[in-house]
């Protein structure tokens, strides 16, 4: 739900009426949007209730509310809305209230009644086996698990799809130009696709691929957008690059980890077996397996250290496994397979680390299930959003 100005003062005038210092425009408003809905209404007695007052207390506790007014109040912009109560509890309430209009937390927590009329919270599905391939001439097509296509280039490439993936490795081509084709995967897919060399890529959700359908130059030169685990096919005459962002990988025959999302601050390269060199800009590193390489954006820096190379490779196989991560980390991670959204209430709830191994094809509901009951944050599921919040 998207805050609007009504919400900022009603939010207000529910802090006057806690506080007495309510105006008579105060109750007139306040009679006017409890009448549009008797969700409205019931939301409203559950709060003002004396005899749920301790009961409240506790629901706000799980709340920055303070810190929550703070940030919504400059969201108001040029709106004038009077200042509030300097009693704490009007101001706590204010915010509270904020948060929960924002999260329509008042569709389920208010009288049993209305608390019947809601459905149970859907299954957050996982994701699926599917992608989005562009071909030389522009167009586009949708391949899907177990739909078989075959279709034909203009420089005579076969390209064949079944329930595994796309093919390009089985083919018959006339001497042309390179033609390149896109191979895109979006939240919540996973593809796999053989290159013409025999080199077989394994794509992460929200993830492009851009490659020749015949190799036809001195190296194979790959350009990737996200996140895919390589099978390179090894020879010695002609290295394979991966361009990604800022960053080159450049291998003969080796499996890897490229992780090269838009939206996230590092480009990490994991090594599971061969050797790779890793450029950016005037750096340059050679990891061996076991080895990560992490160039840093922001300050243009490449850090190479030992991890457990199956952190970062697991999903392929179909798992998740988080060690010692953020809980922020965490959440950008599922959120791509998962196709759900979030917003954190608190930044201590972000900080959280968490470890886990988790089941990729599984729904989200019992992932969602094991964070509640680590006792760390509090999570409320409204449709697709869910919201979290530090219990501290």
């Amino acid at each position: 739900m998207k805050l609007t100005n009504k919400h900022f003062r009603i939010a207000e005038i529910m802090a006057a009426f806690f506080t007495g210092s309510q105006t008579e425009q105060d109750e007139r408003d306040f009679e006017e949007w409890t009448k549009e809905s008797d969700r409205h209404r019931a939301f409203v007695d559950r709060l003002l209730n004396p005899e749920e007052y301790e009961e409240n207390r506790r629901a706000l506790d799980k709340f920055q509310v303070e810190e929550a007014w703070s940030k919504m109040d400059k969201k108001i912009g040029d709106t004038k809305v009077r200042k509030l109560p300097s009693w704490k509890w009007g101001v706590r309430y204010a915010a509270v209230v904020l948060v929960l209009l924002s999260a329509g937390v008042y569709y389920w927590w208010n009288s049993e009644e209305v608390r019947e009329e809601v459905p149970v919270l859907y299954q957050i599905a996982a994701g699926t086996t599917g992608a989005r391939l562009t071909l030389g001439d522009g167009s586009v097509v949708d391949v899907l698990k177990d739909r078989a296509v075959e279709l034909k280039e203009v420089d005579g490439t076969k390209i064949v799809t079944d329930s595994i993936g796309i093919d390009y490795s089985t083919q018959e081509t006339v001497d042309t130009a390179e033609v390149m084709n896109t191979v895109q995967t979006l939240t919540g897919m996973e593809y796999m696709l053989t290159l013409s060399d025999g080199t077989r890529v394994f794509l992460n959700a929200e993830t492009k691929l851009k490659f020749p359908t015949k190799f036809r130059k001195e190296e194979r030169v790959v350009v990737l957008e996200g996140e895919a685990y390589f099978e390179v096919r090894k020879d010695a005459t002609h290295p394979f690059i991966v361009k990604a962002n800022d960053v080159d990988v450049k291998v003969l025959g080796t499996s890897f980890n490229l992780r090269s999302y838009s939206d996230e601050n590092s480009i990490a390269t994991t090594l599971v077996s061969g050797k790779v060199a890793v450029y950016a800009g005037e750096n340059s590193e050679e990891i061996v397996p076991g080895e990560q390489a992490v160039y840093m954006k922001e300050t243009g820096k490449m850090e190479v250290k030992p991890i457990d190379v199956t952190l970062y490779t697991a999903w392929h196989t179909g798992k998740f496994i988080f060690r010692n991560e953020t809980l922020e980390e965490m959440m950008s991670y599922l959120s791509r397979w998962y196709g759900v959204k979030y917003r954190f209430i608190d930044e201590g709830a972000k900080k959280l680390q968490i470890g886990a191994r988790l089941d990729r094809y599984n729904n989200m509901n019992p992932i969602i299930e094991m964070l509640k009951k680590t006792g760390l944050v509090n999570i409320t599921q409204v449709d697709n959003m869910l919201y979290i919040s530090s219990t501290e």
